[in-house]
């Protein structure tokens, strides 16, 4: 028989699994987790959490272009994690953990050992390595990777994009940012382990699982679930909606615009100023976009390779801009405008019939539907230029 010293506690580490409801900012957007230990010995409440970051850090623009954005873990007082998402108008839940006193102790001293500065940082992976990974990894850790054995192979049905664009559906400045980088990668199916870099679907996926004890039976992990905050921001939602008729009317808008324009360009040089504006515009926007997701490459942004949007992004619409602008002046550099629109034109014509094969299956409806009728306005607008510029050369 144990015997137990006077005084002493045998459990004394109560552990949970705090889950906070997504903000108002596009980088909380998709909620936050942490661990939080009461230790019965000493009445410490601690909440360690991986979602640790500031924007004045040295060097925070660089590693951000590079994808080697530098997050850290640290800890808090239960009381001081409260009082912040109190303020942010965010759900709080907490979910009692029915770990043996040996896991809680393993997973204590783990937090504490990570929470050193030598520990402390890591590289963040907005799908592979973030604030819930880490807290489901450390956890997976102690129960023996009971986790991942059990949520591994189950698929879900969803992809990385498909929770993206439903988290981002009231943030349309982002989300239209996600859909031109994210690339091919953003479509993989994912398991449910993998599901798991969301803080709500962490809580949800744990809240069904039973892991097994010294004797053999199985039990619950989560033996209870309290919420400590209740919050004004209401429920995320549930899944995307569907946004390519928006993309396209505003496609077909700005070509509008861009073959009303065109019509000036026989007024001499401020018409041909009224016509190149907009074609500039269009083109130094979209190259410069095509030029970022080339660049992608040379980063760790790894779900921006295998980027179909750059049939519809191409580096080449920054030579229309250039050729455009210089017509204004010499009128004969509208021929250059006119051939580099056309092949823009062709690339996006390309890359909207591949979309017909089954390797090119990237959700890009929204980039399709914007930058295809904008492009076609583009050639052909400044393809009417050229042809006022030849009948202009032919009857002087």
């Amino acid at each position: 028989m144990e015997v137990v010293a006077q005084g002493a506690v045998e459990d004394p580490l109560t552990v949970y699994l705090v889950t906070m409801g997504p903000g108002s900012e596009v980088w909380n957007r998709f909620g936050h987790n942490a661990i939080w230990i009461h230790d019965e010995r000493t009445g410490e409440d601690l909440v360690w959490n991986w979602g640790l970051f500031a924007f004045d850090q040295v060097g925070f623009i660089p590693r951000l272009i590079r994808g080697q954005m530098l997050y850290s873990m640290g800890g808090f007082t239960l009381e001081q994690t409260i009082r912040q998402y109190e303020r942010e108008g965010r759900d709080v839940w907490a979910q009692e953990l029915a770990l043996t006193p040996q896991q809680k102790e393993d997973l204590d001293r783990f937090v504490r050992r990570n929470a050193q500065p030598a520990n402390r940082d890591y590289f963040y992976d907005y799908y592979l390595d973030n604030c819930s990974t880490r807290v489901r990894d450390a956890l997976d850790l102690v129960l023996d990777g009971a986790i991942e054995r059990h949520f591994g192979e189950i698929q879900t049905g969803t992809t990385w994009r498909w929770h993206t664009r439903r988290l981002l559906r009231d943030a349309p400045w982002a989300y239209g940012g996600v859909a031109l980088v994210l690339g091919q990668p953003g479509d993989d199916t994912i398991t449910a382990w993998e599901e798991m870099f969301l803080p709500m679907r962490l809580r949800s996926h744990l809240a069904g699982l039973f892991v097994e004890q010294r004797d053999g039976s199985m039990r619950p992990l989560v033996a209870g679930e309290i919420q400590l905050v209740e919050g004004t921001r209401g429920a995320p939602p549930t899944e995307p909606v569907t946004t390519w008729p928006r993309y396209l009317l505003l496609g077909l808008g700005i070509g509008a615009l861009v073959l009303l324009a065109g019509l000036a360009a026989s007024r001499g040089a401020a018409g041909r100023a009224v016509a190149a504006l907009p074609v500039a515009l269009v083109g130094l926007v979209v190259g410069g976009a095509g030029v970022i997701l080339l660049a992608a490459y040379l980063t760790d942004h790894t779900f921006w390779y295998r980027n179909e949007n750059i049939f519809f992004v191409s580096p080449f619409s920054l030579l229309v801009a250039l050729f455009a602008l210089g017509a204004v002046a010499r009128p004969r550099l509208v021929e250059g405008a006119a051939r580099m629109a056309r092949w823009v034109a062709v690339l996006a014509l390309v890359g909207a019939a591949l979309k017909l094969l089954p390797f090119f299956d990237q959700g890009n409806l929204e980039i399709v539907a914007l930058a295809l009728p904008v492009h076609l306005a583009v050639a052909v607008a400044v393809g009417r230029w050229r042809s006022a510029a030849d009948r202009a050369d032919a009857a002087a």
